[in-house]
């Protein structure tokens, strides 16, 4: 199960793992979206920090399925 937060405003981070990108950014990554849209990926949590506030955030109780 992936680890994955919400936070009010419709943002959603979820804990991805890239890797064969184009552009050598693989690894594991922030993905950040609001509304179900891509808005960024980032590597720390300082950088999500500019987008949402982290005392906000709250596990997502959302089962997804294989």
């Amino acid at each position: 199960m992936a680890e994955r937060w919400r936070a009010p405003g419709g943002w959603t981070v979820e804990v991805v793992q890239l890797s064969c990108t184009p552009n050598h950014r693989d690894g594991e990554w922030l993905r950040l979206t609001q509304y179900g849209s891509w808005v960024a990926d980032v590597r720390t949590v300082a950088e999500l920090q500019q987008w949402v506030d982290l005392a906000e955030l709250e596990p997502d109780a959302l089962v997804l399925s294989a």
